[in-house]
C-alpha cells in the first residue's frame, strides 16, 4: 500500500510524493525528505505506483493520531481553488487545516480557558419576532423554495441598513435545519461573531459554533471535529469558516458581503464570496449575499440575471433612514473653526446628547499623528523595515508602524539635527478622543480601534458598555461602521470622509461609498430620528453626493459607466501578479522578465511593472505586473499557460502569487 503525500515545503506544493504506509486520505502523517522530516497532508492511496522499491521511502507515522481533518468535498474544492486562483494544491489544502501543518502537535491538548459559544453579547440579543414584513417573508420564500429544489443560483438580498435582512437568514437557516441540513454564517470581522452567537443561540439554542483564526488552536480543533460528527448544524465565523468541514449544506450566508476583509491576502489570495459558490455548486445548498450596499461585481451580477435579486427598501419599525448633511470643511476653516469636530456636528451632539441620546462618530485613522515633522530640517522618522512613516501614538508615547508593528520612543529632539522643532501632523482617532473630552467633559467616551481592543475580549466590552448607555459618545474606526445596532444613537459624524477616496485602487471610491452608507445606517434604527453629518474638503465629489442622498442605484450607474469606460471589473478582466523577495534588484529583474512574457499575447493591456505602495514592508520588496483583458477567465487560462515559465522566472529568490480581478 502507498500514499501520495503533499508535504509542508512551499518549493513542493505543486508535487505530490509516494511513500509506502497506510494512512487515510485527509489525514497528517510525518514523512523522511531529504535528510530531514516533515509534515504532509495525505492525498490518496495507491494499490500500486511505477517507482521501484528503492525510491519509496516509508511514512515515519501519523499526526493527530491520525484524524481525518479533510474530507473528500474539501480536497475536491482545494483542487478548484488552486486552479481557479492559480495557486499550488498544497498552499489551497494548507489554508483550510484547522491544526498547523507542522511536527508539534499542538491542537486539543490543552482545554481552552474561554468556549466559543459563551461569547454572548447583550449588545444584540433578540428573540423570534412575533410577525415579520411582508419584503421579509417574500424573500425567505424565494430562498427556501431554492433550498427545496435543489437550485444552486445565489441570491442578493439587497435591504437598506435596519430591514431585517438578519430575519431572512434565520427564516433559511431554520429551513435548513428541517431539511436535516446544516448552515455557515459569515461575519465579515471576528469582532462580530460573539453578537451573531447570542442571536443565534437565543433562536436555536447550543446547535452552533464558532470557527475563526482568532481561536486558539485546540479549540478550532474541537469545534472542528463537532462539525465533522454532526453535533454542530450551524457554523458561525469571518473568512476562515467557509472551509468548515461541513457535510451537507443547505445554506450559506455571507452577510455584508460588500466588505474588503472577505478577500483573504497572503498565501492564496482568494474572496469568500467567490469560495462560497464554488462550494455549493460542488455539494449544493444556496448562497445568500446580503448587503444595504452590494459589491459592484454582485449587483451587476443580479442585473445580467446570473443572480437573483431580492430587495428590502423599508425598516420594520417604520423608521426612516436618517438624514445626512455635508459639512463643507472649507468654509469652516474659513470662518476660523480648525477642530476636528465642524460646528453642525458640536450643536447636534450638545443638543442630542443633552435629551439622553447617543452618538457615534467614525474616524479612519488610528493613532494620535499621521506622522512627527522637525520644522527645521524636514525629517520625518521612518519605519527601519518598511517604506513608510511613523505614526505617533500618545498613549504609551510611542511612534509606531501600522504595517509591521515596529516601535520607538518619542524623542524630544529631531534625531537628524537635533532641532527642537517637533510637530505632529494629521490626526487619528487619539487626537479626536483628547478633543472630544475638551469639548464634552461631562459625558463618557469610548474610542474603539485597534488599539484600544487588542486584549482579549475589549471589543466586545467597549460595546457592550455602549450599548447599555454607559457611555454616551463611541468613536472608532471602520470597525464600528458594520453590523452594530444601537438604537439610542442618533447622531452619528464621519470625519475626513475624503481620505479614502484618491488611493490608487479603482475600488476605492466603492469602498468608501460603502463606508459612509454603512456608518450612515447606525443612525435612527430606533424610534428616534437620526441624522449623519460628513465632514469634507471635496463635498461635489459624486461618491459623497450620492451617499449624502443614499442613492445606491444612482451610485451603481454612474460608477458603472465610469468602469466599463476603463474596462475594469465587473466589465473586464482583471489579474495582478505580485512578486515578493528581500533582494530588491532581484524582484525588479524578475518582474521585468516576466512581463516580456507576455510581449506577443494579443487581446491583453500590460501595466507595470511597477513598485507596490508602499514598495517594502517588513523588510520584503514588493512588484506587481497588472494584465487586463476581455474576461477574468482568458487571463486565467493564459496564466495557466505560462505558469511553468513564470515559475522558472523566479526560481526560489522571488516568491509570486496572483490577485484575480
Amino acid at each position: 500500500m502507498y500514499c501520495e503525500v503533499v508535504v509542508n515545503v512551499h518549493a513542493l506544493h505543486d508535487r505530490r510524493l509516494t511513500y509506502r504506509g497506510q494512512a487515510k486520505v485527509g489525514s497528517l502523517v510525518r514523512v523522511p525528505l531529504g535528510n530531514r522530516q516533515v509534515a504532509a497532508i495525505v492525498v490518496e492511496n495507491l494499490d500500486d505506483t511505477d517507482r521501484t522499491d528503492q525510491e519509496i521511502k516509508d511514512i515515519i507515522g501519523p499526526l493527530y493520531g491520525g484524524h481525518v481533518w479533510l474530507d473528500a468535498n474539501l480536497l475536491s474544492l482545494a483542487d478548484t481553488i488552486a486552479e481557479f486562483y492559480l495557486c499550488s494544491y498544497g498552499a489551497a489544502l494548507e489554508l483550510m487545516l484547522p491544526v498547523p501543518l507542522g511536527l508539534k502537535e499542538t491542537a486539543g491538548l490543552k482545554r481552552a480557558k474561554v468556549d466559543a459559544l459563551e461569547q454572548t453579547s447583550e449588545v444584540l440579543n433578540r428573540t423570534k419576532p412575533t410577525e415579520f414584513t411582508p419584503e421579509q417573508l417574500y424573500a425567505a420564500t424565494k430562498i427556501t423554495t431554492a433550498m427545496t429544489n435543489g437550485e444552486s443560483t445565489p441570491y442578493l438580498l439587497h435591504g437598506v441598513t435596519g430591514s431585517g435582512k438578519t430575519e431572512v437568514y434565520l427564516l433559511a437557516i431554520e429551513h435548513a435545519l428541517r431539511m436535516g441540513k446544516q448552515a455557515i454564517y459569515l461575519v465579515p470581522e471576528i469582532s462580530l461573531t460573539p453578537q451573531i452567537v447570542s442571536i443565534l443561540s437565543s433562536r436555536f439554542g447550543d446547535r452552533l459554533g464558532v470557527l475563526h483564526s482568532g481561536l486558539s488552536p485546540g479549540l478550532r480543533a474541537r469545534t472542528w471535529k463537532r462539525i465533522q460528527v454532526g453535533d454542530i448544524r450551524i457554523v458561525v465565523g469571518a473568512r476562515s469558516a467557509i472551509f468548515a468541514p461541513v457535510s451537507d449544506i443547505g445554506v450559506i450566508i455571507v452577510d455584508e458581503e460588500h466588505e474588503t476583509s472577505y478577500r483573504h491576502e497572503g498565501g492564496v489570495n482568494f474572496h469568500t464570496r467567490v469560495v462560497a459558490q464554488l462550494r455549493v455548486n460542488q455539494q449544493g445548498g444556496v448562497v445568500v449575499l446580503g448587503s444595504a450596499t452590494p459589491s459592484l461585481d454582485v449587483y451587476s451580477s443580479a442585473a445580467r440575471g446570473k443572480t437573483n435579486l431580492l430587495s428590502m427598501t423599508l425598516r420594520p419599525q417604520g423608521s426612516s433612514l436618517p438624514e445626512v448633511e455635508l459639512v463643507d470643511m472649507r468654509e469652516q476653516l474659513r470662518a476660523g473653526h480648525k477642530k476636528l469636530i465642524s460646528l453642525p456636528l458640536f450643536c447636534a451632539l450638545e443638543e442630542r446628547l443633552a435629551a439622553g441620546e447617543q452618538g457615534l462618530l467614525l474616524f479612519n485613522r488610528r493613532g494620535y499623528a499621521q506622522f512627527s515633522l522637525c520644522q527645521d530640517c524636514g525629517h520625518i522618522p521612518l519605519c527601519p523595515h518598511c517604506d513608510v512613516s511613523l505614526h505617533f501614538h500618545s498613549g504609551p508615547g510611542l511612534l509606531k508602524c501600522h504595517y509591521c508593528g515596529y516601535t520607538e520612543r518619542v524623542h524630544r529632539e529631531c534625531r537628524r539635527c537635533g532641532s527642537l522643532s517637533l510637530r505632529n501632523r494629521g490626526a487619528g482617532t487619539e487626537r479626536l478622543e483628547e478633543e472630544l473630552i475638551e469639548l464634552f467633559p461631562q459625558y463618557s467616551i469610548t474610542r474603539v480601534d485597534a488599539d484600544t481592543t487588542s486584549r482579549k475580549g475589549a471589543h466586545q466590552q467597549l460595546l457592550s458598555e455602549f450599548g447599555s448607555a454607559n457611555t454616551q459618545i463611541m468613536l472608532g474606526t471602520r470597525m464600528i461602521a458594520k453590523g452594530l445596532d444601537f438604537p439610542n444613537v442618533t447622531v452619528v459624524g464621519v470625519i475626513d470622509a475624503d481620505s479614502g477616496l484618491f488611493f490608487p485602487d479603482f475600488r476605492a471610491v466603492e469602498e468608501s461609498f460603502h463606508l459612509l452608507m454603512q456608518v450612515a445606517g447606525r443612525s435612527g434604527r430606533g424610534k428616534l430620528k437620526g441624522k449623519v453629518y460628513v465632514q469634507t474638503f471635496n463635498p461635489d465629489h459624486y461618491c459623497l453626493r450620492l451617499a449624502a442622498e443614499q442613492s445606491y442605484e444612482a451610485f451603481y450607474k454612474l460608477e458603472s459607466r465610469l468602469r466599463r469606460k476603463l474596462d475594469y471589473p465587473p466589465f473586464g478582466g482583471l489579474v495582478t501578479l505580485h512578486f515578493r523577495g528581500v533582494d530588491q534588484a532581484k524582484v525588479q529583474t524578475t518582474a521585468r522578465s516576466v512581463a516580456m512574457l507576455f510581449g506577443s499575447q494579443t487581446g491583453i493591456v500590460l501595466l507595470g511593472p511597477i513598485a507596490a505602495s508602499p514598495e517594502r514592508v517588513k523588510r520584503i520588496y514588493r512588484y506587481q505586473l497588472i494584465l487586463k483583458g476581455e474576461s477574468r477567465r482568458m487571463l486565467q487560462k493564459l496564466l495557466t499557460g505560462l505558469k511553468q515559465e513564470i515559475d522558472e522566472c523566479c526560481s526560489n529568490v522571488v516568491n509570486w502569487f496572483v490577485v484575480i480581478d
